[in-house]
């Protein structure tokens, strides 16, 4: 690498080259520059390991994962369920408003590679990071799997937002688009829902132009119903700028911003999952299954019971259930005088006759806290999974329904919530 005497300092302190290391010779410029760009590619990361970890959590999230023979995989793989996301992250710079080439092909022919050694060559790796011990990866257990190109650094003005290599797709994120789309699709299930829909999209022999960058697309994804189905009819597409900026404007996004606010209480219940023990991996997995909306909904279930649980003056427990997706959630408050061990088992009695009366879901999640609302409360946690239940699990549930008195006389009532609580007919 040659530098010359009045371009800045590799080493990062801000000087020319001239009156840094180049007259102090303290070091091989070699070795300089190594450190350089190590340093630069270790900030990159930084960048997404933590926006990953933000939207997916930690546990699901192995940064720099390597292989049997010590080899790098990949900058970052995330494993959730039934889904893979290898990342490849490059922090580059701008040459005449371009990027260099060779070292965007370098990024896609490496995640290509790692996509080759996991799923065709199916090369051992194991994963480990700070909530999970070392487990090896199971390729078959994977149905979904998407490739990014993290290109944190300087923005192209114009660039191809995904591509093709191999057959394989592959999307392309600068950073400017990158931190926008994982702070406004932060949860699993919200990303990857948007991925399958444009990758659908793509797939045609369309001709796409973004004018402003994937913020605009993404504008367009949400302002029609998460989909990009309006736009399956036309052969050549152009984005304009500003689409994003308008959604951003719209009273109904605003409102929405404002009632998601009280979502984040469960990623916060998510979080103490880990306070369960060791079977706290699959309570949290059914826990994160949940998109935003959802957990705004549970949320507002939830704070809501607790603050009726709080009031109450009659009795020294309070339950509260609900459905949402396929799954039913039971919400147990007791009096903080009952001993733990002796919540935890009524936590799971009240899973379990939820099952009964709910027969049409197999899972039941369970969440039991004090009645009091304090600074600081305790939780446990439960996971009924009953996948069929027949004669004999019924007659078991009407007994522990009517020794405990739980959900023997049930209130049902049907509650709406909007995503976009205002509606804008002017879309």
């Amino acid at each position: 690498m040659k530098i010359g005497r009045n371009q800045p300092c590799p080493c990062g302190s801000g000087k020319k080259y001239k009156k840094c290391c180049l007259d102090k010779q303290e070091e091989p410029l070699s070795q300089v520059s190594k450190d350089y760009f190590r340093l630069k590619g270790e900030n990159a990361e930084k960048v997404v390991h933590e926006l990953a970890h933000k939207s997916f959590f930690i546990d699901w999230c192995y940064e720099n994962p390597r292989l049997s023979n010590g080899n790098e995989l990949c900058d970052l793989l995330v494993v959730f369920d039934d889904t893979a996301i290898i990342w490849q992250i490059k922090d580059l710079k701008l040459k005449d408003g371009k990027y260099n080439k060779r070292e965007v092909d370098k990024n896609l022919r490496q995640l290509q590679g790692a996509r080759r050694t996991l799923f065709d060559l199916k090369e051992p790796v194991y994963l480990e990071n700070a909530r999970k011990t070392k487990e090896k990866f199971n390729p078959e257990t994977i149905k979904n799997v998407f490739l990014i190109s993290a290109l944190i650094g300087e923005g192209e003005d114009f660039f191809e937002f995904i591509k093709t290599v191999k057959d394989k797709t592959i999307h392309i994120f600068n950073r400017e688009d990158l931190e926008l789309i994982l702070n406004e699709l932060d949860t699993i299930k919200d990303f990857v829902t948007y991925m399958k829909e444009k990758e659908k999209f793509v797939s045609s022999d369309k001709k796409i132009t973004l004018m402003g960058g994937e913020k605009d697309m993404l504008a367009y994804y949400l302002m029609h119903e998460r989909s990009f189905k309006d736009l399956n009819e036309a052969d050549y597409l152009v984005l304009v700028e500003g689409i994003w900026e308008d959604l951003r404007s719209k009273p109904e996004f605003i409102a929405k911003k404002e009632e998601d606010k009280i979502s984040y209480g469960w990623d916060d219940i998510i979080n103490r999952a880990h306070t369960c023990g060791e079977g706290y991996e699959k309570i949290a997995k059914e826990l994160v299954k949940t998109n935003r909306f959802e957990r705004r909904f549970l949320s507002k279930g939830f704070f809501e019971a607790h603050v009726k649980a709080h009031n109450e003056t009659t009795n020294n427990v309070f339950r509260r259930a609900t459905k949402i997706d396929g799954t039913t959630y039971c919400f147990l408050f007791v009096d903080g005088r009952k001993p733990r061990a002796g919540r935890q088992k009524l936590l799971e009695a009240t899973c379990f006759v939820a099952r009964g009366l709910n027969k049409e879901n197999s899972k039941v999640v369970g969440i039991a806290t004090e009645m009091k609302i304090e600074p600081s409360c305790s939780y446990d946690f439960c996971l009924v999974d009953i996948p069929e239940w027949g004669d004999k699990e019924q007659t078991e549930m009407e007994r522990v329904q009517k020794e405990l008195g739980i959900f023997t006389n049930p209130n049902f009532t049907h509650i709406h919530e909007d995503e976009y609580p205002i509606k804008d007919k002017k879309k």
